[in-house]
């Protein structure tokens, strides 16, 4: 009965749920009662009969399983056949099979067919998506088609996608829910002059990323995949805004990626900056995210800038205070009462 009440539209009237006598009327009548009509319409585009299915009367159960069966046949059709006999598709089939991507059964089936095919016949089936990759990149469906068919296709075979991202707005895309999924993917498997040009593409827009909620993600991904002289360019432009990227939500995830990444060179540079910086320590120091940044810091300065931290914290009122305070100064060798436990220094020489 819950499932029939989930299933069956709201206005009808509740009394056919509510008595055994209701699913006698749905068995006996499939096609003349009108809850059943509408329950069957509801399963009539359903891929596979639910589990529930196995609760119903076994005369409705099998004609439900019946049409989940020609619907999945149905649509198994639809698909271009890339065998040899067949290698150029027909229109209709090509047309059809871009539209099934941004379905939500559809799409897992056509991953399915890229990662089994071999390269030619994944060349084909992704240049379906020619012309629609806008739109399929902000489907919560097809997005995942766009990436599967980034990572199995060898760069230049996904050249085009990147074109018609980059033709319309690269930095729209970075900040989209699904696009910056897609935006992470091309940066992971191009080709390094094709990274190159991505990174150009979306520079003006860093320090924008950096403190968006999804675009912090492409930056982190950049960080880890561009060349030297772009990752210079990048960590130039977040120090000089460094106050207000360290104490954004989304782009104090970025600076943490940054110095828990081991690069010494740009790290150092960082943690200098962070310390450098007028009250920022201290700021930072009895906040939530800002916290985690100071404990990196601590991590990466040397005994002399370690010891110089301490004089600066212990100026600071209320850091005892803060649960986020005392995290510090304890990664700093000190207890809620600001003593200097000796030990603590020397132990990060």
């Amino acid at each position: 009965q819950a499932f029939l009440q989930h299933l069956l539209p709201a206005e009808l009237p509740f009394f056919f749920l509510t008595a055994a006598s209701s699913m006698q009327l749905v068995c006996r009548g499939v096609g003349r009662a009108l809850p059943a009509q509408a329950f069957m319409l509801r399963m009539e585009h359903m891929r596979c009969s639910p589990a529930l299915c196995a609760y119903l009367p076994v005369r409705l159960r099998t004609d439900l399983e019946g049409r989940a069966a020609a619907c999945a046949s149905e649509q198994s059709s639809s698909y271009c056949d890339s065998s040899p006999s067949d290698s150029e598709p027909s229109a209709g089939k090509l047309e059809e099979t871009w539209r099934v991507a941004f379905k939500a059964s559809g799409c897992r089936e056509f991953q399915q067919r890229l990662e089994a095919a071999d390269e030619e016949s994944c060349v084909v089936l992704a240049n379906t998506l020619r012309g629609h990759i806008c739109d399929a990149v902000k489907s919560p469906h097809a997005n995942f088609v766009v990436q599967k068919c980034i990572e199995v296709l060898p760069p230049a075979g996904s050249k085009f996608i990147i074109d018609e991202l980059t033709r319309d707005s690269l930095p729209h895309f970075a900040r989209h829910k699904f696009g910056c999924r897609v935006v992470q993917r091309m940066l992971e498997h191009s080709l390094p002059e094709q990274v190159s040009d991505l990174v150009e593409t979306l520079m003006p827009s860093i320090f924008t990323l950096a403190r968006h909620a999804y675009g912090n993600y492409v930056v982190q991904c950049i960080i880890s995949h561009c060349q030297a002289e772009h990752r210079r360019c990048i960590l130039d432009t977040l120090q000089k805004g460094i106050v207000l990227v360290c104490k954004d939500h989304y782009g104090s995830s970025v600076i943490r990626a940054i110095l828990a990444s081991g690069m010494s060179v740009e790290t150092a540079l960082l943690a200098s900056a962070i310390v450098k910086a007028p009250g920022l320590v201290q700021d930072l120091s009895q906040s939530r995210h800002g916290h985690m940044i100071i404990k990196l810091v601590v991590d990466l300065l040397e005994v002399p800038a370690r010891r110089a931290l301490i004089d600066d914290l212990e100026e600071t009122e209320g850091l005892c205070a803060s649960r986020y305070g005392r995290n510090v100064l304890q990664r700093l060798g000190l207890n809620s009462s600001k003593r200097l436990v000796p030990c603590a220094i020397h132990a990060g020489a």
